[in-house]
């Protein structure tokens, strides 16, 4: 099948997601997720391998709850992107019911830039279109595969009035103009970086090749460093904005005036926070990331 043909297609079922109410799209998933617990697929066990590495006080049975639990949010999550990706941006923030810590947004926006931090929790990208419209974002942008996809992500986001910056040298300069400008950028701090633009950091005590950029970020004069994400509530009612300034957190204390040692506490500093975050919803996580693919599963 040619990548048009694909693209068509991709595009075709997302606008028809995006047309069936909330609760309709969960009903399907729960439908998708009987499939997928009884048929083999690399979903499933990326899912049980990660979850097995990072939460060893389980015992099998919560271990298995959770990989269930984790792979129907998965779904929930690529399901909503049929809304987030071809509905006007109200459509999706109409489905947020409240937001907390909204306070240190607009405190931190009041003294420079913000590096706003939101990993695969919860549904990122309706965390995004909200931040578009609190304040003036750019956000670093990988292009999909498929040329139709990725045109119709590229003109969801902008529509929502976000700037996009592409994972280039180009990209982190447009970033860092944002911050000076006292303005906000949007980053997935749990994305495998490219090569030479990380480091290994500790991620629910596995190493793994953790990006430097929010670290190095964040370093611009007056920049706060906020954690959020877009909880999912219970039978599909909506979703609730939850976010967290970390900035003292990841103040790297007792390190030597070496800058790579600095930046490397930072890293890891901004990694346990995400850890912290992950444990209030550990159901909502993209366990299925390849999280460790520089690290465990380069050496296995």
């Amino acid at each position: 099948m040619s990548e048009k043909m694909k693209s068509s297609l991709a595009v075709g079922l997302l606008r028809i997601l995006g047309k069936l109410p909330l609760w309709w799209l969960h009903s399907i998933s729960k439908v998708i997720l009987a499939l997928m617990v009884v048929l083999p697929n690399q979903n499933l066990k990326q899912t049980r391998l990660n979850i097995r590495r990072c939460c060893p006080s389980l015992t099998s049975q919560q271990q298995g709850k959770l990989v269930r639990q984790s792979l129907l949010h998965t779904i929930y999550a690529a399901l909503e992107m049929g809304i987030n990706w071809t509905q006007p941006s109200q459509r999706g923030l109409d489905s947020i019911k409240a937001v907390q810590g909204s306070a240190c947004l607009s405190q931190a926006q009041s003294k420079g830039g913000v590096v706003l931090l939101t990993p695969h929790l919860g549904n990122w990208e309706l965390f995004a279109n909200w931040a578009a419209h609190e304040a003036k974002v750019t956000a670093l942008y990988k292009p999909a595969k498929l040329p139709g996809l990725d045109k119709l992500i590229h003109q969801a986001r902008s529509n929502a009035g976000m700037k996009l910056a592409p994972a280039s040298a180009k990209g982190v300069m447009l970033l860092k103009r944002a911050l000076l400008k006292g303005e906000v950028n949007l980053i997935l701090p749990d994305q495998e970086p490219p090569p030479a633009a990380g480091t290994i950091s500790q991620w629910f005590g596995q190493p793994a090749y953790t990006m430097t950029l929010a670290a190095q970020l964040a370093n611009t004069k007056n920049t706060r460093i906020i954690l959020g994400f877009a909880r999912r509530l219970d039978a599909s009612e909506g979703f609730v904005i939850e976010l967290e300034d970390i900035t003292d957190r990841c103040v790297a204390d007792n390190c030597s005036d070496d800058n790579t040692e600095v930046l490397t506490a930072k890293v890891q500093a901004i990694n346990t926070s995400i850890e912290r975050l992950v444990q209030s919803a550990p159901e909502q996580y993209q366990w299925e990331y390849r999280r460790f693919k520089n690290t465990l599963e380069r050496t296995s």
